[in-house]
């Protein structure tokens, strides 16, 4: 497992996008097993035994688990027919061996963003790859669900997969990793054996300095009345007896395994999804949210756990996105005023240092973790 680090920005993506046939590189080779080779598309890739599961699913959401998992390589009952038992049988065998609890009929649209991570990670590993690249592999699932992946990884590399994996978390790639690639604004700075480098070294290799340790003691709200509390919150099936309570410069962390309601709780608070009962009470005070634009008048932004789906709008530019949830605010007698928009724009952009050649850009064309400080500049 070679683990390929670097900030937002640093190329990751679009190397592995060169590697996939995906983008045409400017010079270099690639050579697998020896051979060099010049892939123009992702199928002669996959066909060279390259598979990868990118950070930005693309399921068929009106589809089943089975028949995402063998797409566009259906098994079949003769020349003309599809053998749906045939495959329905062998999703459950493979999903079984990699213990992930996922109904293999169950349609994608049903499903949880984590298990359709899941789902991605089976498709790439049933091609029974030789070169398998995890991009962001655990970005939308668990600490549980991890586990089943490093344990799932384990065995690839034992039967001689080899993989590239890319993460932001440093716990997960000192764990699964044996070497590592640090790229840094789109250059190769380093690399070697995981044993020889510590945290802070793999740090300072990947953002150019070091950085101080941030230790965050405990905060003592004391008497002080709680910004926000949600009382008695409860969804059939999802949740129940749901309290919370967040005070003014208050980080609270919600917990739970897949499937334990975080999410759907997360979403009926905001007004995303109908809740059966629950009160919101906001600086001791009772309101009705109701839909997201009720939750936006009060205050509160929502970071949905899905950019791509919910939380961009992908072809409009990068300042349309960051502006759009206040528009108002950039309006004089009903009209644009387009200078303080862009002057906006700019000042988000500077903040979040996103990395963006124009505003006009569509947001598609962002890096996926650029990507997502443009859904953080637009709640702010």
């Amino acid at each position: 497992v070679n683990a390929l680090c670097g900030g937002n920005g640093a190329g990751k993506s679009t190397f592995l996008g060169v590697l996939m046939g995906m983008l045409r590189r400017d010079a270099g080779s690639v050579t697998v097993k020896g051979r060099e080779v010049n892939f123009s598309s992702p199928a002669e890739a996959l066909d060279a035994g390259i598979a990868i599961i990118t950070q930005e699913l693309s399921p068929f959401l009106d589809m089943t688990v089975a028949e995402n998992l063998y797409l566009g390589r259906e098994q079949r009952r003769g020349r003309f027919f599809v053998d749906d038992k045939c495959m329905l049988s062998d999703a459950e065998a493979i999903l079984a061996r990699l213990k992930f609890n996922i109904p293999a009929g169950a349609r994608l649209r049903d499903l949880s963003i984590a298990q359709a991570q899941l789902v991605e990670i089976t498709k790439a590993i049933s091609r029974r790859s030789d070169i398998l690249i995890m991009d962001e592999p655990t970005s939308a699932i668990g600490e549980r669900e991890a586990q089943m992946l490093f344990d799932a990884i384990r065995t690839l590399t034992a039967e001689g997969v080899g993989i590239i994996y890319v993460s932001h978390r440093l716990t997960e790639i000192f764990e699964i990793a044996d070497d590592y690639t640090v790229f840094r604004d789109g250059r190769f700075v380093g690399g070697g054996s995981i044993s020889e480098i510590d945290r802070k070294g793999l740090i300072r290799s990947i953002v150019g300095r070091d950085l101080l340790d941030h230790h965050r003691e405990p905060k003592d709200t004391g008497p002080q009345k709680p910004l926000l509390e949600a009382r008695g919150f409860a969804s059939k099936g999802k949740f129940a007896d749901i309290d919370m309570t967040v005070h003014a410069g208050e980080i609270v962390g919600i917990y739970g395994l897949l499937g334990s309601g975080r999410s759907e709780f997360v979403n009926a608070l905001y007004g995303n999804e109908p809740r059966d009962s629950g009160q919101v009470l906001i600086e001791g005070k009772p309101i009705d949210l109701k839909t997201p634009a009720d939750s936006i008048g009060a205050g509160i932004s929502l970071v949905t756990e899905d950019r791509k789906q919910t939380g961009l709008s992908l072809t409009a530019s990068v300042a349309h996105n960051i502006t759009v949830a206040n528009l108002p605010h950039y309006a004089r007698k009903g009209f644009m005023n387009g200078s303080a928009e862009g002057r906006s724009v700019v000042e988000h952009i500077k903040r979040f240092s996103i990395k963006t050649a124009s505003p006009d850009l569509p947001v598609q064309s962002l890096s996926g973790g650029n990507q997502q400080k443009v859904v953080l500049a637009r709640c702010v």
